[in-house]
Parts: C-alpha cells; structure tokens; sequence
C-alpha cells in the first residue's frame, strides 16, 4: 500500500512539474499577431555582447524565447499608409504649397499614401539596421504605431512627397488649384511617378518600399477670406445674370405684346376691308347709292317716299 501510495506522489508531482513547465514554455514565447512580422535582435543580458540581428519572425506564429534570448522589433506586414489630411488619427497636417507669381496664395493639400514593406527577411533585416534603428522606428509590442515609426516615414515618404506637390503648384493659379480637377489628378500622377525614385534614393538606393497608390483630396485656400471673396463675386456673377435674363425676358414680352397687338390691328383693318368690300357688293346691285338707301329703309320698315307738301303761296 505505500509502494502505490508512494507511486500516486510521484506521478502526481510529475503532471504538476509537466503542467508547470510547459507554463513556463508558454510565458518565455514571443508571439507575433496578424499584420506584423518582426525582427529578432539577440539579447545577451547575462553575457555583454554587441547585439546581433538575428533572423524574422512571420505573422501570427510564435517563437520560443527564454530570458536572455532575443528582442522582437515589429513591423508591419500589411499596407502601410500615410495619412497626411489633418484628421485626428493621421500622420501629418495637409502639405501647405503656394500658387504661381500670378496670383499667390497658400493652400492646404491632403493626401494618403499606400505602399509595402519588403517581406523579404534579408532586406527587413537591412531596413532595421540601417534605418529602424537610427529613428527607432517600428511598432509597439502591441503592434501599434510609434512616434519613431512615424518620423520615419517622414523622413522616407513624406517629405519627397511635399516636395513634389510643391514643385507641381508653382505651375497654377490658387483658383486652378482650388477648383481645377485637372490640377488635381496631375498632383496624383505627379506623386504616383515620382515616390518610388524618391523613397529609394532616401534608403540608400535599396527599394524596401513598393506599391506607392495616391489619393489626393481636394485643396483649400489657407485664408478663408479668399473663398469668402470668390463666393461674394460669384454671387454677384449670379445676380448680373439674373437681372440680365429678367432684363431679356421683360423685353422679349413687350416684343411679343407688340408683335400681338400688330396682329390683332392687322386682323381688324382685315375685317373691316371685308365689310367694306361686302357693303361696296350690296350698293353695287343697285342702279346708285339713293335706291340702295331706299331699299334699306323699306327692309326696317321705313317709307322712303313720304308726300310732297306744296305750300300755296299768298296772291
């Protein structure tokens, strides 16, 4: 009985032992969630040593990580974009550009930029010690943006982007570039053309960017004025019109009431040449106008021949 009893113990401190190393398995593993892969930099606590890049981490696995054994940088895996519009979770403020000498104004061009990270793990790697670390520009354990991911990006995508939108506005008008859809699309085109070159020649001649797509919003005067002015102009466009078309459509009636009345004379003379006419046709079947007059006044009931009164004169 105690041979058993000593072997239930036994058995029993083994799970316990089993359960509580596969704890701490578990609790020394690095995971990496989905959009994210990382880069695995050797940690060397107990042995000082310069830090040693050491190989990728893919999306959503997990590496076995002892204390003592390596930092995971993160980086994201999905589409990166920049979001230059203001809004409260982008990366910048719209680029502030300035219309040609012809009529110079400030305005305020929002964008967002999409582009890839090279998931190549040789190249991640390269990106990480050649640039990751001088901003320190990855993301948070929790795979969330940082301020150095963000200076980064900056550095690599935005300012060659401002500098293109830049350059393209000193071509146009502040109206051209407000209004203008052509203007808009050729900052599209412009920017689509040039990132490619331009975020290579800021990483040393390496693509570790691809993909560049561009949505340019429509721009916005920076002094509000200037739409106020252009609203109070086009108002007054609108109202010229308007009295212009009330002006033409006044004279257009008084045409039209003329032209009515000259018809309506027209017919009347018309009508009364007709009864003339019909008259002269009624007269001319009588040997003169007198029988013509005597017949008439016997059709209403008249005596067209009264008596002959002869006044005797005195002797």
């Amino acid at each position: 009985m105690g041979r058993r009893t000593k072997a239930i113990t036994i058995g029993a401190v083994g799970i316990v032992a089993l359960l509580i190393f596969g704890a701490v398995l578990s609790s020394c593993a690095t995971q990496i969630g989905p959009g994210q892969t990382a880069i695995k930099v050797d940690d060397y606590i107990l042995i000082p040593a310069d830090p040693k890049v050491d190989g990728c981490i893919d999306p959503e696995t997990s590496a076995f990580n002892p204390p003592g054994g390596f930092k995971a940088y993160r980086y994201p895996s999905r589409q990166i974009s920049w979001d230059a519009t203001g809004s409260p979770d982008s990366e910048a403020e719209p680029t502030i550009v300035v219309s040609n000498a012809s009529a110079p104004a400030e305005l305020r061009v929002p964008l967002v930029i999409t582009f890839d990270l090279t998931s190549d793990c040789g190249m991640l790697m390269d990106f990480h010690r050649d640039f990751g670390t001088k901003y320190q520009g990855w993301l948070d354990n929790d795979g969330l943006v940082t301020t150095g991911w963000v200076n980064l990006l900056r550095y690599v995508i935005g300012q060659p982007a401002e500098q293109v939108l830049i350059s393209v506005a000193q071509k146009y008008t502040w109206r051209e570039i407000w209004n203008d859809e052509k203007v808009r699309i050729e900052f599209q085109n412009a920017l689509r053309d040039a990132l490619p070159g331009a975020s290579r020649a800021r990483t040393d001649g390496r693509e570790f960017f691809t993909n560049f797509q561009v949505t340019v919003m429509k721009p916005d005067p920076v002094d509000e004025g200037l739409k106020d002015a252009i609203i109070a102009e086009q108002k007054a466009i609108a109202d010229a019109r308007a009295a212009e078309a009330k002006g033409v459509a006044d004279a257009n009636a008084a045409r039209a009431k003329a032209e009515a009345d000259k018809v309506t004379a027209q017919a009347q003379t018309e009508l009364a040449r007709q009864v003339a006419l019909q008259k002269q046709a009624e007269i001319a079947g009588y040997p003169n106008v007198e029988a013509y007059l005597r017949a008439l006044a016997i059709e209403s009931g008249q005596n067209p021949y009264q008596p002959t009164y002869v006044v005797p004169q005195a002797g």
